[in-house]
């Protein structure tokens, strides 16, 4: 059963933010398939639909927190915390972080900002849950993404490698992190 945590006022309109649970396995994978589809589409190379089985994503819900963002017309997409994130951030891990993965938003919903408004929730959710600040990663090949991490007020703190690729390693500002 969906948690909800509250909402958050958006360019496309409020928003519900619920903590899902198993229950929303198959929404959660439909959504990150949908997501990967599209990075294929538009020739990002990050995500691959075939990535995401029923398997892999139940142990999401064993490691994370996965978030579902809900409009009047149903999902509008999601994302995912985890308080440690040893496979991207390697010796540069450390417990006590939130580690964002996972953030989508369904295409119907694009170009509203989104991904911001959800970050900076993140943020604020990890700051109400006692942690230090706000971690990610980004494919380095991602063009359209990169750039826009560092617009956010993400800092890059390093490069990780998984699976033969290199990811950037982004933080939140600490001053906009307390401030938002």
């Amino acid at each position: 059963m969906r948690t909800p945590l509250g909402t958050i006022m958006t360019s496309a309109g409020e928003l519900e933010i619920c903590l899902t649970d198993q229950d929303d396995a198959e929404l959660v994978r439909s959504l990150l398939i949908e997501a990967a589809n599209w990075m294929v589409s538009v020739g990002i190379r990050q995500w691959n639909p075939e990535q995401f089985t029923e398997q892999e994503i139940a142990t999401y819900f064993a490691k994370r927190e996965i978030y579902l963002v809900v409009g009047p017309d149903g999902p509008v997409g999601m994302f995912t915390l985890q308080q440690s994130d040893p496979d991207y951030w390697g010796s540069l891990n450390e417990e006590g972080y939130s580690y964002l993965h996972r953030l989508t938003v369904t295409p119907s919903y694009r170009g509203h900002a989104l991904g911001r408004d959800f970050i900076y929730w993140a943020a604020r959710r990890s700051r109400e849950l006692g942690r230090k600040g706000l971690r990610f990663d980004c494919w380095s090949e991602n063009r359209k993404l990169n750039p826009y991490y560092s617009k956010l007020g993400m800092e890059t703190r390093g490069k990780g490698a998984l699976n033969g690729r290199e990811y950037i390693l982004y933080e939140m500002n600490s001053e906009l992190y307390r401030k938002l």
